[in-house]
C-alpha cells in the first residue's frame, strides 16, 4: 500500500501538468477562434508558453528525492518485518523441534522398556523351554533304560526253560508265605504254601537243588512245631464274659434274712407250755452268754454300693476286658495278663461268691495264664536258597512228567 501511494504522487503532478496544458490549448483555441494573430506573434507566444529546461529539471528533481527517501524507509520497514518474521518462524520451529525431540525421547524410553521386558519374557520362556527339554531328555533316558531292561527280561525269558519258570514260581510262593506269616501270625496257611513249594521241587527232580530242599524242609518243620494260639476263641470268650456282667448281683445287706430266720424260730417255739418254758430258758441263757462278743476283722468295712456305683464297677470290668482283647490281637502278653487280673479282682471284691461269679473268676484266671505271644520261624533260609539257585543257572533238566 505504501508503494502505491508513492507511485501515485508523480501521476498527480503529471495530471496537473496535462490539465494546465489542456487548459492552455483550450485558451489558445478560444483566442484562435476569436481572432487569428499574425504568424510572428503566434511563434512568440508559443515560445513564451514553453518552459525552460532548467526549471523543468529543478521541478522534477524534488519529487524524485522525496520518492527515493520514502522507498528507502519502506524497504527498511519491510526488511525489519522480514527479519522479525524470520526470527519468529525460527523460534516456533525450534519449539516444535524441542517438543518433537522430547516426544521422541519418551517414545524411545518406552520402546527400550518394552524391549527389556520382551527380552526378559524371551529369557524366561527360553529357560522354561530348556527345562522342558531337559525333562523330556530325562524321560527319554528313563524310557530307554526301561526298554533295555525289558529287552533283557524278554531275552532272559526267551532263553529260560520250564525249570527256570518253576524256580521263579517257588521263589514267589516262599515270599508270599513269609508275608502271610508276619501279617496273620498264623502258621497254617504258610505251612500249606511251603508244602506246595516242596511239591514243585519234587516235580523238578534235580539233584543240584538238594540244598534248597533241605532249607525248605527245615522251615516246614519249624512251622509244624510252632505253637498255635486260638486268638479268635479267646477274643469271643472275653466278649461273652463282658456280656454276662449285667446278670451278676452285687453284695446286699443280710439284716432282713436274719430277722426272717428269727421270726420263724419264734413261731415254731410256741408248742406245749413246758417245752416253751424250757426253750425260753435255753434261749435266754444263750443270749446272756452272748452279750459280750469280740470279733477281729482283717479287712476294713466298706459301705454298700449305690446303683450308679454298681454301673461304674461293671463299666470298669468291661473296659478291662476290652483292653485284654486289644492286647490279645497285638500279642502284648503283660498288658493282657494285667487286664484280666484286675478284672478278676473287681469281680471278687464287689460280687458275691455264688456259682456264676466263681465260674467267671476261674475262667478269668485260666485265660490270664494263656501265652498269647508266638515265636514264629523265619523263612528267609528257603528264600535265599532258591534265589541262589536261580542266580547259579536254575534247573538244568526238564521237570519229570
Amino acid at each position: 500500500m505504501v508503494t502505491d501511494k508513492k507511485t501515485q504522487l508523480p501521476k498527480k503532478q503529471v495530471k496537473s501538468n496535462s490539465s494546465t496544458a489542456v487548459e492552455g490549448d483550450g485558451a489558445e483555441q478560444v483566442t484562435a477562434s476569436t481572432r487569428q494573430p499574425p504568424a510572428s506573434q503566434k511563434a512568440a507566444a508559443d515560445s513564451a508558453k514553453k518552459p525552460s529546461p532548467k526549471t523543468d529539471a529543478s521541478s522534477a528533481g524534488k519529487p524524485m528525492a522525496k520518492s527515493s527517501s520514502l522507498l528507502l524507509k519502506v524497504f527498511m520497514v519491510l526488511l525489519l518485518a522480514a527479519l522479525a518474521g524470520a526470527c519468529w518462524l525460527a523460534w516456533t520451529q525450534w519449539q516444535q523441534r524441542e517438543g518433537l525431540n522430547q516426544t521422541f525421547q519418551a517414545s524411545l524410553g518406552d520402546l527400550n522398556a518394552e524391549l527389556a521386558q520382551q527380552q526378559q519374557l524371551n529369557l524366561r520362556s527360553a529357560q522354561q523351554q530348556l527345562q522342558i527339554i531337559n525333562d523330556l531328555q530325562d524321560q527319554l533316558y528313563s524310557l530307554r533304560l526301561m526298554t533295555n531292561r525289558q529287552a533283557q527280561q524278554i531275552q532272559t525269558l526267551g532263553s529260560a526253560n520250564q525249570g527256570d519258570w518253576l524256580l521263579n514260581e517257588a521263589l514267589y510262593l516262599v515270599r508270599l508265605a513269609s508275608q502271610r506269616l508276619q501279617v496273620e501270625r498264623s502258621s497254617e496257611i504258610p505251612l500249606a504254601i511251603l508244602q506246595n513249594v516242596d511239591a514243585i521241587f519234587v516235580q523238578l527232580n534235580d539233584p543240584d537243588l538238594a540244598a534248597v530242599r533241605n532249607a525248605l524242609a527245615v522251615d516246614i518243620a519249624a512251622l509244624r512245631m510252632a505253637k498255635k494260639v486260638d486268638r479268635e476263641g479267646i477274643y469271643l470268650e472275653l466278649q461273652a464274659i463282658s456280656s454276662t456282667l449285667e446278670t451278676l448281683t452285687v453284695l446286699e445287706p443280710r439284716v432282713e434274712q436274719e430277722a426272717a430266720t428269727d421270726a420263724s424260730k419264734e413261731v415254731n417255739s410256741f408248742e406245749p407250755k413246758v417245752a416253751w418254758i424250757t426253750q425260753t430258758l435255753a434261749r435266754l441263757s444263750e443270749k446272756l452268754a452272748n452279750l459280750v462278743v469280740v470279733q477281729k476283722r482283717q479287712q476294713p468295712i466298706e459301705p454298700l454300693l449305690t446303683g450308679a456305683e454298681q454301673a461304674i464297677v461293671r463299666q470298669n470290668i468291661s473296659l478291662l476286658l476290652q483292653q485284654a482283647q486289644s492286647a490279645l490281637l497285638s500279642e502284648q502278653q503283660s498288658i493282657y495278663r494285667s487286664s484280666l487280673q484286675q478284672a478278676a479282682k473287681l469281680v471278687h471284691s464287689y460280687f458275691p461268691l455264688n456259682s456264676e461269679s466263681e465260674v467267671l473268676l476261674s475262667r478269668l484266671q485260666t485265660l490270664s495264664d494263656v501265652m498269647i505271644s508266638q515265636q514264629l520261624p523265619d523263612l528267609s533260609a528257603s528264600y535265599n536258597a532258591i534265589q541262589d539257585a536261580i542266580q547259579a543257572g536254575g534247573a538244568d533238566e526238564e521237570p519229570a512228567k
